[in-house]
């Protein structure tokens, strides 16, 4: 509250309630599809037929807006009712332009599935509040922080009908955007330009937030699919393409789509298109499907990104590894050149930071990528009888491209800071405090040339050394030794770790850090990984490291006060002298009594001591057994 009102110590606030009336029967609901991208309603139809067990009796419909052609008969007509979004009068230009534009793309997707002028975005007028259930709406609203843009839906429970879409952008969005284009291109060579391929770059970005936020409202979920043929759907995170020309600059006149995807096409058609009568309206809507697929025009979403390598957020290209190498060259090229010409003139030199995070940080998004292929598949939404393989592993040789890319992100000259950085950055200024979006520090008030290698390389490895992804390793390995396991994983990590090259005191510095990291990292998985097998390996390999790092005799002395206090440490974290053994729980089974076996006040089915009840009795609390 202090930081967007006024005066925080009173605040009004103004309640609406909508009592809604339920829409007339003549909506025809879809079945749900989990290849298809839209989000689904669910319920449970106690008349279902008595010949299926309780799966079967779960009903589910896709989400989606009532649309009907005027001509039935014909194959394009207008619609008795058009989809029709309305724009939040506040939205300042260029922004409003490129919301307008954005939005706006949708209509081609409908146009495919066979509606004329079905979908339009209008500027809301005075007349029509935002919280009236009837419109679809798009508020612009402002933030103390950044933070995500959303969209959101009012849906009949019944059939899935969308009866109201609400989408939210974040204005701040924007200026976060033109922020990273400014740390890419550095565009302040005098210091007084107004750069049109920034401010181009964060219009286009806004563009597709647009079409991505309302996509929701049409019903979608995220399609994080990396396809052969490029870019399908603006319903992914898209990351801004750049590419690195051979004076070291960058070209990035195609950093945003612009237009519906492939895949949005698709997907529209699917949810949206008639079928003239007679049609097997399940055989054409799985052609529809399968000629996609055909394309390598698929579906992927948000829980998919851990474990699928062709479903990634922020991600460019279709090969993980291969991308975070392009990455790599891309951020190389631009911490070279990195320096004040990525402020404008007048400004603090302080202010250097706020550009230099998200730059620095490039990569940071391909790290998660290139991690989803160690011990993941290349699974798909298969249903049964459709003739392909639902859950093939990711091939070793791509496994291990993918650990060698993630290694080399932990290169000491990697991370260390450009010169003009170390030598020009000051503290800051008075009236220019520190906030979230900068590096920590462990030297108080002036800028810290370490931290930011560790916040890089532990991205790296804490992706790496995901519980779950260790537990997959496991895996694999034992059910296929051809695929990388857990231990050449970690012991790879260690080796580019504790194996780097330091060519300057920096770069040692720099390298002591990231085999910190490692280490600290390994000892969360010893401790707290789920798998027991995973604690195992972890744990192993930190006795290997406490050994050799505790018998350590040559090189410098920061060196070997480093070495020895990480093995002080891992033995204090090994012995634990002041924690006590605690023991991880063994996995739970699923319930297995009729009526829930695992609920309260069934524990008698197991023989358990029943839970006790409280209640008050002539104002004191008592507690006695439910089982009196």
């Amino acid at each position: 509250m202090p930081d967007v009102a006024a005066d925080f110590e009173a605040a009004s606030l103004r309640i609406h309630h909508s009592f809604v009336a339920l829409p007339d029967g003549e909506y025809r609901p879809r079945k749900f599809d989990p290849r298809a991208s839209y989000g689904p309603i669910t319920w449970m139809d106690y008349s279902a037929p008595p010949d299926g067990n309780e799966l079967s009796m779960v009903q589910r419909y896709i989400r989606r807006h009532r649309l009907k052609k005027q001509n039935p008969s014909a194959a394009a007509s207008d619609p008795v009712r058009p989809i029709v979004y309305y724009l939040d009068p506040a939205v300042p230009e260029p922004q409003r332009s490129a919301l307008l534009e954005g939005t706006g793309w949708w209509n081609q997707a409908f146009t495919a599935a066979g509606y004329r002028n079905a979908f339009r975005v209008e500027i809301r007028p005075d007349t029509i509040s935002p919280l009236d259930v009837r419109y679809n709406v798009i508020n612009w609203v402002h933030r103390s922080t950044r933070g995500y843009s959303s969209g959101a839906t009012v849906t009949d429970p019944r059939t899935g009908e969308i009866m109201k879409g609400l989408v939210t952008l974040g204005s701040l969005r924007y200026r976060q955007d033109y922020l990273i284009a400014e740390g890419l291109l550095l565009p302040y060579r005098n210091g007084n330009e107004v750069p049109a391929d920034v401010r181009e770059w964060a219009v286009a970005r806004i563009r597709q937030l647009a079409a991505h936020e309302v996509g929701h409202t049409l019903g979608f979920q995220h399609n994080y699919y990396d396809s052969r043929v490029g870019r399908t759907s603006v319903m992914d995170y898209p990351a801004p393409l750049a590419t690195l020309r051979p004076d070291g600059s960058l070209d990035v006149s195609q950093v945003y789509e612009r237009g519906i995807g492939e895949w949005d096409s698709v997907a529209i058609r699917w949810g949206y298109q008639d079928f003239p009568t007679g049609t097997n309206e399940e055989q054409a809507l799985q052609r529809m499907l399968d000629d996609a697929w055909a394309r390598d025009v698929r579906f992927l979403t948000n829980q998919d990104a851990a474990a699928n390598p062709r479903s990634d957020q922020w991600s460019n290209g279709f090969e993980p590894a291969a991308e975070l190498n392009r990455l790599m060259d891309i951020r190389r090229a631009v911490m070279r050149r990195f320096g004040e010409t990525a402020i404008k003139r007048g400004m603090p030199m302080a202010q250097m930071e706020e550009v230099l995070v998200p730059a620095y940080l490039y990569h940071r998004y391909q790290v998660d990528a290139a991690a989803s292929a160690l011990g993941g598949m290349h699974y798909i939404y298969a249903l049964r009888g459709d003739g392909r393989d639902p859950a093939p592993p990711v091939p070793a040789a791509e496994q291990r491209s993918a650990l060698a890319a993630l290694l080399a992100t932990l290169r000491p000259a990697e991370l260390v800071l450009p010169d003009e950085v170390v030598r020009k950055l000051p503290p800051r200024p008075s009236g220019y405090e520190r906030t979230r979006e900068m590096f920590p520090r462990y030297t108080g008030l002036m800028f810290d040339k370490i931290t930011p290698a560790v916040v890089a390389s532990d991205m790296t490895v804490s992706a790496l050394l995901t519980a779950d992804r260790a537990a997959r390793l496991v895996q694999q390995h034992v059910i296929d030794p051809a695929l990388p396991g857990l231990e050449e994983v970690i012991d790879s990590l260690v080796g580019a770790s504790f194996g780097a090259r330091a060519s300057t005191p920096y770069e040692a510095e720099v390298a002591r850090a990231v085999q910190r990291v490692v280490t600290e990292r390994l000892m969360d998985l010893s401790a707290n990984a789920d798998m027991p097998q995973v604690r195992a390996v972890a744990t192993g390999r930190l006795v290997r490291q406490m050994n050799a790092s505790g018998q350590m005799s040559g090189g410098d002395e920061a060196t070997l006060a480093h070495h020895h206090t990480l093995a002080m440490d891992v033995k204090r974290f090994l012995d634990r002298p002041y924690q006590a053994y605690v023991r991880q729980p063994v996995a739970d089974a699923p319930p297995g009594a009729p009526i829930g076996g695992a609920d309260w006040g069934m524990e008698f089915l197991r023989r358990l001591e029943p839970v006790t009840c409280d209640w008050m009795d002539n104002g004191r609390w008592v507690a006695e057994s439910c089982w009196r």
